[in-house]
C-alpha cells in the first residue's frame, strides 16, 4: 500500500473556497475530495505548462472536479508535487475554482510570482 502525501494548501486557497461555498455548499465538498484523492494517489492531473492565455504553469498539474453527476467538469485544482515532481511527499494546491476564463490558472500564476523561492531548484 503506497503511503499517502502531505497536503499543503496557499493561504488564498481557503478564498477559493469560501467562493465556492457562495455557489453551492456541495462544490467544497467535491473539492476537500478531490484533493483528499490526490492525496491517497486514487487521482492524478495532467501537468500544466507555458501556456499564452495563462502564463507559466511548467511544474503544476491541473485536476478537474464538479458535482457528482455534472459533465463536463467544471472546476479546476491547480497544485504541484513537491519537494519534486519525481519524489513527492507534499500535494501543494495553489489554486481552486471554475475553469471558465481560466481565471483558476491565471490566479495560480499569479500566486506563484508572488512566492520567494519558487522557482526552478527550490
Amino acid at each position: 500500500m503506497q503511503v499517502a502525501w502531505h497536503r499543503s494548501l496557499l493561504p488564498q486557497v481557503l478564498d477559493d473556497l469560501r467562493g465556492l461555498s457562495e455557489l453551492d455548499e456541495e462544490l467544497v465538498d467535491a473539492a476537500l475530495q478531490a484533493i483528499s484523492d490526490l492525496a491517497s494517489r486514487r487521482r492524478i492531473g495532467k501537468a500544466l505548462g507555458a501556456r499564452l492565455v495563462s502564463g507559466d504553469l511548467e511544474g503544476c498539474r491541473r485536476l478537474r472536479f464538479d458535482l457528482p453527476g455534472q459533465r463536463p467538469e467544471r472546476y479546476r485544482i491547480v497544485y504541484r508535487l513537491r519537494p519534486t515532481e519525481g519524489e513527492p511527499d507534499t500535494v501543494e494546491v495553489i489554486s481552486v475554482g471554475p475553469r471558465g476564463g481560466h481565471a483558476v490558472y491565471q490566479e495560480a500564476v499569479t500566486r506563484l510570482d508572488a512566492r520567494p523561492g519558487t522557482g526552478e531548484g527550490t
